[in-house]
């Protein structure tokens, strides 16, 4: 579904599918990202594991099938297959964690990050942990991601924070939707 900053779709994973997903993460996640590595000048607080799409390449047809749909649809960018040796972030954000305003990008001069896509992952209840876009002067909340299973993608260029997390445990998985470089 549309709205003015995001794209979103509900119920892209099924409760079996998170559970499936925190599973495989659990048994394939290749490492603790350095807590140094972030965007510039943001706070980040969270854990995140880096996870090869391989690892749950079954798992993420319909995702992958609705990122393209929506990008096509909606953005137009001219973007790369995402591969079996791409990573995802599996984001965890346990009480006080948060991440502050960022925005994402690639260094590599021959490649630009298009589009993000947030999935909700959690198998757990968690209180806090919303997430905001900044496309204008006023923050847009987008309570859709709160639902586990749930997903959204926006440019990657748009600020956007996760507030923190009061209670309980979030989680998402990130893509990062890359395509060559804008000339």
């Amino acid at each position: 579904m549309n709205t003015f900053n995001y794209y979103y779709w509900d119920d892209v994973f099924s409760s079996k599918d998170i559970k499936n997903i925190n599973s495989l993460v659990k048994n394939h996640k290749n490492r603790e990202e350095d807590k140094t590595l972030k965007a510039y000048n943001a706070t980040k607080s969270s854990t995140v594991y880096h996870i090869k799409m391989k690892h749950l390449k079954d798992l993420l047809k319909i995702p992958m099938s609705l990122i393209i749909e929506g990008n096509r649809n909606n953005y137009g960018y001219d973007i790369f297959e995402c591969g079996d040796e791409m990573f995802l972030n599996f984001n965890i954000y346990e009480k006080n964690q948060e991440y502050d305003w960022h925005k994402d990008v690639d260094l590599s001069n021959f490649v630009d990050l298009k589009l993000t896509a947030l999935i909700n992952v959690s198998d757990k209840n968690f209180t806090g942990g919303e997430f905001f876009l900044l496309n204008s002067k006023q923050p847009t909340p987008v309570p859709e991601l709160d639902k586990p299973g749930s997903m959204v993608i926006f440019n990657s260029f748009i600020l956007h924070k996760v507030n923190p997390v009061i209670k309980g445990t979030r989680k998402t998985l990130t893509f990062f939707i890359k395509g060559p470089s804008l000339k």
